[in-house]
């Protein structure tokens, strides 16, 4: 594999800035990409040091090969893909939630999807060909828009509330600064923020809106006694929900009260990951609903999503999709949409959980090298039933073993690290740890047979 083929995942090209990710190497993908699909595109980055820079580079790039780019500055990933509708696509330089020293480029089609991991390896295979710049006189032109108005109007008209909510906001420091107090005040909610300026290091709480780093945000709904709090990661395409009494609402059940309102209105079928809770099938079956498995990542989410037709989709980190809203994960317009089905229901944040089973996780790594990874996993899969005594094996994403009870285990290889990754859950918590112990053993003993 290339070195810029290590830079591919199922969120775009990602790397250490100025190091891996490069101004040279994206004026190169530009070109590349330009080369694949010529015309108008839509570019826009995030709140980090080096992006503007980077943007810059691809723009360039894009030009150079003969299409026309609007620059839009800095704006939310989903705002972008709200703006390449109708265009060739869009190019977003992000990192999203990761740290303020890496970067990336994340590209959109003409619908505002976000391109698949099969997108990106095309474009790195055609830069290893000869792309050449266009003459003189048919490059592209550039030209500057103020489309997040556009965007701004858009998502302030997708739900109206009947109750004046009141709202803690935390973005951050990333780019949902410029969007969330807008949003949130042209619905007519009274707002409360932190962290509501753009800093390119995340001084405020870091890029990831984690449980450990809301406590400002926690202590911000208590004391001023707010309905309800959101917290937006670095480019605005992953939220948390905090309760009115200042506790972070576990992603799982979060996902999976909104799954269950869904289905209500008709269409059925919803899609989560491979690494998803069963909380969602407890909440979504009883609401009369089906569950479907993608894996990780929510191109693939979103893939599974279109072709059933189905209402709804996310995965527990944050990132949720409406389909008749947005193809891409957007957090200011899933807290918005999250708000409005508790008005719906007449709930409290933390009354959504309420008659919902607790199941308990353990997770687990085992160093492997790269290069056993798939011969390993093809052992594991052929022995998965055997070990765990399942009901179902799924090998969508790694090997995942259900049992009749809802427990399951998830071992999936790393895509990055030279680690298999085990995931357990059961209703019992010593059931779970029995599980993710019997998935490291059966993956010692397949290394093993290997060596």
């Amino acid at each position: 594999m290339s070195k810029m083929e290590h830079l591919v995942s199922s969120s775009g090209l990602r790397g250490i800035a100025m190091e891996e990710v490069t101004p040279d190497l994206f004026l190169k993908c530009g070109l590349a990409a330009s080369s694949m699909k010529p015309g108008t595109y839509a570019v826009g980055y995030d709140v980090r040091s080096t992006s503007p820079l980077l943007a810059d580079a691809f723009r360039c790039g894009l030009n150079a090969g003969g299409s026309q780019t609007v620059s839009y500055g800095l704006m939310p990933t989903p705002a972008l893909a709200f703006l390449s509708r109708g265009l060739a696509g869009g190019v977003m330089i992000t990192a999203s939630h990761n740290p303020p020293q890496y970067n990336g480029a994340k590209l959109f089609d003409g619908r505002g999807a976000s391109w698949k991991p099969s997108d990106y390896l095309a474009l790195v295979d055609s830069m290893k060909g000869n792309v050449q710049c266009r003459g003189w006189d048919s490059v592209g032109s550039s030209r500057h828009g103020a489309g997040i108005y556009r965007y701004l109007e858009w998502l302030a008209s997708r739900r109206a509330f009947r109750k004046g909510w009141r709202v803690g906001l935390d973005p951050g420091n990333g780019s949902t600064c410029l969007t969330a107090p807008l949003a949130f005040e042209s619905a007519g909610c009274s707002l409360e923020a932190i962290n509501s300026h753009p800093d390119p290091l995340f001084k405020g709480r870091g890029s990831e809106p984690k449980e450990s780093s809301l406590s400002q945000l926690s202590q911000l709904v208590k004391s001023k006694g707010l309905d309800v709090g959101f917290a937006y990661d670095g480019d605005g395409d992953r939220f948390t929900v905090v309760d009115e009494c200042g506790r972070c609402l576990k992603q799982d059940v979060a996902l999976a009260f909104v799954a269950s309102e869904m289905v209500k209105g008709g269409r059925k079928d919803i899609v989560v990951n491979v690494d998803t809770s069963s909380v969602v099938d407890f909440m979504v079956e009883g609401a009369g609903g089906r569950v479907h498995r993608a894996p990780v990542g929510d191109v693939y989410v979103l893939e599974e999503l279109l072709d059933l037709g189905g209402p709804f989709g996310g995965e527990t980190c944050g990132a949720w999709i409406f389909p008749e809203e947005s193809l891409c994960p957007d957090g200011v317009l899933s807290s918005i949409i999250f708000l409005s089905l508790l008005e719906e229901s007449g709930l409290r944040p933390s009354e959504v959980c309420a008659g919902v089973p607790i199941f308990y996780t353990e997770r687990r790594s085992v160093p492997c090298r790269s290069s056993i990874k798939e011969a390993l996993m093809r052992a594991v899969s052929s022995k998965a039933l055997g070990w765990f005594g399942g009901v179902n094996v799924e090998d969508l994403d790694g090997v995942r073993v259900s049992l009749a009870d809802r427990s399951w285990v998830l071992i999936r290889p790393s895509g990055t690290e030279p680690l298999i990754r085990i995931t357990s859950e059961s209703q019992e918590s010593s059931v779970a740890k029995e599980l993710a112990d019997r998935a490291v053993a059966l993956i010692n003993a397949a290394m093993g047979d290997l060596k």
